[in-house]
């Protein structure tokens, strides 16, 4: 009934509403509309995740713009007025990371993977924020920074008394793909979706590899699978994800 109601919420209101929602015990989420950013969803396209630690909040994905970004911190601190201590890039794609400033400002520090942080060096991140404002229009606040810490191997963060397990999966998605693992939880990004076709148009994409990655996730034995986009998913989201891209890989080598 919850989830019905806040779905009616998405397509009553004027804007799409900012509603944060309790996944676990700790671990919250904004979700994402569909569709590319326009002035009616205000970039509101993709998740957002926040984890409650006994030392402050640890945040997976930025959503897209700084105001969408300043609607999730103060989300949070209604639940629990706690420092934001890391915010984690899931990879380079705008809807996920473009609302950095905010946690900046807030002092927390910003992890990614290297070649995020070489995609932003390069001035590639900054010619994305150009198109983007001239496309789309919600994007003239945004302010972009570098990564404080970057990964290139597995990394095991400990926040108060939570592992966060950042893993580096890429090429697959992008060549900047992480995933964050707490317990059985895991923050796949856009690799795994369910229901929702996958994006295999990015300049760095590997389809053959981001199946070995879909395997490996597999062999994980993920609890509960929390996405990019869309709702909280199981094994099944996997299998739909190395299916569907199984099926291209299989139309493309006819053509």
């Amino acid at each position: 009934m919850v989830r019905m109601l806040l779905s009616l919420l998405f397509f009553l209101s004027p804007v799409f509403p900012l509603v944060l929602e309790k996944v676990s015990e700790k671990v919250y989420m904004v979700r994402g509309g569909y569709g590319l950013p326009s002035e009616e969803n205000r970039g509101l396209i993709s998740n957002a995740y926040a984890v409650l630690t006994r030392e402050g909040w640890v945040v997976i994905d930025t959503l897209s713009t700084p105001e969408l970004a300043r609607e999730f911190i103060s989300e949070l601190k209604k639940v629990r007025e706690a420092p934001i201590l890391y915010v984690i890039a899931t990879h380079y794609h705008m809807d996920h990371w473009f609302g950095i400033a905010p946690f900046k400002e807030e002092g927390a520090k910003f992890i990614a993977h290297r070649n995020l942080k070489r995609f932003y060096d390069e001035g590639f991140a900054d010619e994305v924020l150009e198109s983007a404002i001239k496309t789309f229009g919600v994007f003239e606040g945004v302010r972009l920074v570098p990564p404080d810490l970057v990964v290139e191997s597995r990394v095991r963060l400990r926040v108060g008394r939570e592992i966060f397990e950042i893993i580096p999966m890429t090429p697959a998605h992008t060549n900047s793909d992480l995933v964050v693992r707490v317990g059985d939880l895991f923050f796949v990004g856009d690799l795994v979706s369910y229901g929702r076709i996958p994006f295999l148009g990015d300049r760095n994409v590997s389809t053959r590899r981001w199946l070995g990655v879909l395997r490996r996730l597999e062999s994980m034995r993920p609890g509960k699978i929390l996405m990019g986009h869309g709702e909280p998913a199981d094994l099944r989201a996997i299998e739909w994800t190395a299916s569907y891209i199984t099926h291209v890989r299989e139309r493309v080598r006819l053509l």
